[in-house]
């Protein structure tokens, strides 16, 4: 038989010919694998943002049912200052009168926030007002009521991506309750829970800390080891994974869209407080026209049972000044700074918590401007702690 013009035998030819063929196929086959995986990567990238934009609207929503629930509450059936006895659950002394002419709202929703004076807010107002003060992980107190009778309720460790916290707030919402939480300076509290939880120097370096941030993955469980971002995470009111860093529109692993989230709900609350801020004359004066009660400075923040100072009358009224939360593993020394190093790296990992804070303290001071103490010189100033405010 006759050679092929190219010198190369038939079959030679043949196989070649079929090698390339299959080569093409599998270059054709790679080419459609990497469009599918480049088309599921914006598919997935696309359902994240609608969830994100889904989660927004929600937030939304929630909050417009919040009011709309506020406005058509049911009459208050165990409203302090009636008949039923109220008496704080840890030490039985008789709640803070109620001012003449004036009605307690029905109950109080608490958010409480790790580092931010949660404790403060249970124990030191919540109790003293109604009585009663629900937790979740027990602690009920001595004088609790027998038939779980909450007049109030402080929730903690999640988020409001948990259909129990939304279900709570829309069922307190419903009541006429007051609803609060109280924001801290972000980096104060990351490096107050660096001694709290971490135990300090002592028992590991700053840069071991933060990269021991647990913030639950996105999802329901936010415990007190989230150390980024951990206001707008709890409010924003979704779970799921985060962000890329370095994305756009991603700070610290949290969307951008996530803190307008958590805006539009807090903004349905009542009060959002400012810890460095409780003890100042003017908050106390506010909650008063609103919580019904007679505003007294005192210089102790609580009493665990009846004693000489719990005979003063003013132990019955609410105290507003800090109150350290029992337990921990180390109290923070008064000299003690963070590196540079240290501030710069808890700064990234809260910018959009130092917004939220930044702007609930501007909303809190135009509200302490109605006070008695709206001179300027009187009020507190921005990033500042008034002076009476000592960590017990």
């Amino acid at each position: 038989s006759r050679m092929p013009s190219s010198g190369v035998p038939p079959d030679a030819l043949s196989n070649a010919t079929a090698v390339s063929r299959r080569a093409r196929a599998r270059d054709e086959q790679t080419v459609r694998r990497l469009a599918r995986k480049e088309t599921g990567t914006e598919h997935l990238e696309g359902v994240a943002a609608w969830v994100r934009q889904r989660a927004g609207g929600e937030q939304e929503d929630l909050a417009k049912q919040i009011v709309e629930l506020r406005a058509k509450a049911s009459k208050c059936k165990d409203r302090v200052g009636l008949r039923t006895p109220c008496k704080h659950q840890n030490n039985g002394l008789p709640c803070a009168p109620v001012a003449d002419k004036c009605a307690r709202p029905c109950g109080a929703f608490s958010v409480k926030l790790y580092g931010a004076a949660g404790c403060t807010m249970r124990e030191g107002v919540l109790m003293h007002l109604w009585g009663s003060a629900e937790a979740p992980a027990g602690g009920a107190g001595r004088y609790a009521p027998k038939d779980k009778g909450w007049r109030t309720s402080q929730v903690e460790g999640a988020s409001f991506a948990d259909p129990r916290w939304v279900a709570g707030a829309k069922s307190w919402a419903s009541r006429g309750a007051w609803l609060v939480t109280v924001l801290r300076e972000p980096s104060s509290r990351v490096w107050s829970r660096y001694f709290y939880d971490g135990g300090g120097p002592a028992a590991k370096t700053e840069a071991a800390w933060l990269e021991s941030s647990n913030c639950g993955g996105g999802g329901r469980g936010i415990g007190n080891r989230c150390l980024s971002n951990y206001y707008v995470r709890t409010f924003r009111g979704r779970g799921g994974a985060d962000c890329d860093a370095g994305a756009d529109g991603c700070e610290a692993g949290v969307p951008r869209s996530d803190l307008k989230s958590a805006k539009a709900l807090l903004e349905a609350f009542d009060d959002v407080l400012v810890s460095e801020w409780l003890s100042h004359p003017s908050t106390s004066e506010r909650l008063a026209k609103k919580l019904c009660f007679v505003p007294t400075l005192r210089d102790f923040p609580r009493s665990k049972r009846p004693n000489k100072k719990a005979a003063v009358d003013a132990i019955v009224s609410p105290s507003f000044l800090v109150k350290r939360a029992p337990g921990g593993k180390a109290r923070r020394p008064a000299d003690w700074e963070p590196s540079d190093e240290a501030r710069r790296r808890v700064a990234e990992l809260n910018t959009l918590d130092a917004e939220l804070y930044k702007w609930a303290a501007a909303n809190e001071l135009e509200r302490l401007k109605a006070t008695s103490f709206d001179d300027a010189a009187g009020l507190p100033r921005f990033g500042e702690t008034w002076r009476m405010a000592v960590e017990f």
